[in-house]
């Protein structure tokens, strides 16, 4: 009796931890983005928003988003893409790191269309956004993983030690160089 309840429980824990992990919830969330993004883009050209549209880096901010944006290729980019290449065959790692990728793919296509059709303090709406869903994405992904968490499989030991690497990088990312971004456009 106990064991069954206990099953019930790993399935609705298991259905509520991958609900994120959806092409309806990605999707929804991109859409949600855009429209959001685009509403800012309008607010600020009319005034309304009180945004300058250009960011203004002093030359040490700029010096350490350079080598920011280099530890986020290697980090954010790199190493969940080898991971989700190896390991395509399996049905976890391919949906958390799939969608992971999706997201940050669709976050830059969108940073460089912002940027280049209104201005470029978008960019620190975009990637706040961004951002904030990809943490949400990858403690998803955490959950789903530790739901095997007893597999002594290698690559589910990788893949949970990449998810909390990632989870610390992003999370850093909103904590120090967000606030340099919105500061210069406030």
């Amino acid at each position: 009796m106990q064991t069954r309840s206990r099953q019930s429980n790993c399935i609705k824990v298991l259905a509520c931890e991958t609900a994120i992990m959806t092409w309806k919830t990605i999707l929804s969330f991109i859409l949600g983005a855009t429209i959001l993004t685009l509403l800012s883009a309008w607010s600020i050209e009319a005034n309304l928003l009180p945004l300058a549209t250009e960011i203004d880096y002093k030359s040490a901010e700029l010096s350490f988003i350079k080598i920011w944006v280099q530890l986020a290729l290697a980090i954010g980019v790199l190493l969940p893409g080898v991971a989700f290449l190896v390991w395509m065959r399996h049905p976890k790692v391919r949906t958390v790191f799939g969608f992971y990728l999706l997201v940050l793919g669709v976050q830059i296509a969108s940073e460089q269309i912002f940027s280049r059709v209104f201005f470029s303090s978008l960019l620190a709406i975009v990637g706040t956004l961004y951002t904030t869903f990809r943490v949400w994405q990858l403690w998803q992904g955490k959950y789903l993983f530790s739901l095997n968490a007893e597999s002594d499989l290698v690559r589910d030991r990788v893949a949970r030690g990449l998810l909390w690497l990632l989870l610390l990088f992003w999370s850093a990312n909103l904590i120090f160089v967000l606030p340099i971004a919105w500061l210069t456009i406030i």
